[in-house]
């Protein structure tokens, strides 16, 4: 009778499995080869300020070489797949509810984010501003693909990077709880998430209304990093984009 329960995996520990970094790198792998064969085809139009900024770390083996390494990377993420086939067919059962997830947050990123910006008083019934607003000229697909790449670079450096690094910093090096080393990282992270859209010749005029607003978006989405894991995470970043880019 006890042994029922493990053979049923993927009911029980959905949570459990949507956390594991394979399953994250696997979910996001069709949404880094949507953005490659678009950045491949329209070039460097559809990129983003963290896509432009990871790529200058890499700059040296040019537009050919990046393009390699990102195949490479894609093939590396196959052979993974392959090494674990029994455990990626278990874990396939997971994709649609992750998918759905994303979704869901996509949907409350803005009014969460507007909610907390709400009570700490900087606006009262101001409404319309987004994480990001439609470039000019741009086609249905190009605009698509500055969404999805937002939503995995983005994520990938401020959270995946930034808010995961600091924890673990946090928690392992110095030996902070886990409560304060999830909080201080998720709002270190965020700030420097909405400080980066300011950022250089490239970024946005200082706005104050606009910092905070992705500022708490960037607190909402390092708590999805953290409790549900990166594909949800950028995901969820990824959709919202659409929304607001293809709206």
């Amino acid at each position: 009778m006890g042994s029922t329960g493990s053979t049923r995996g993927p009911t029980f520990s959905y949570v459990e499995r949507t956390r594991h970094p394979s399953i994250n790198l696997l979910f996001l792998m069709p949404w880094l080869l949507f953005y490659v064969l678009c950045w491949w085809k329209l070039g460097d139009g559809i990129e983003t300020q963290a896509a432009a900024s990871l790529r200058s770390l890499l700059r040296l083996l040019g537009r050919r070489g990046l393009f390699a390494l990102q195949l490479v990377t894609c093939l590396a993420l196959c052979v993974l797949v392959l090494r674990r086939l029994r455990a990626a067919r278990a874990d396939a059962a997971v994709f649609p509810g992750m998918f759905f997830e994303g979704i869901v947050y996509g949907f409350l990123l803005e009014p969460v984010a507007w909610a907390l910006l709400r009570t700490q008083g900087w606006v009262e019934r101001r409404l319309g501003i987004g994480l990001f607003h439609p470039p000019v000229g741009l086609t249905e697909v190009r605009n698509l693909a500055i969404a999805v790449g937002a939503g995995i670079f983005e994520e990938l450096l401020f959270r995946g990077i930034l808010c995961w690094g600091l924890f673990r910093l946090l928690k392992d090096v110095i030996g902070a709880d886990r409560w304060t080393s999830g909080a201080i990282s998720i709002l270190a992270s965020a700030f420097l998430f909405s400080a980066y859209h300011h950022w250089g010749p490239g970024g946005e005029p200082w706005d104050a209304l606009r910092f905070t607003f992705r500022f708490y978006a960037g607190v909402v989405l390092g708590v999805i990093f953290l409790t549900r894991g990166l594909g949800i995470a950028a995901f969820a970043h990824g959709f919202y984009d659409a929304l607001v880019l293809l709206g």
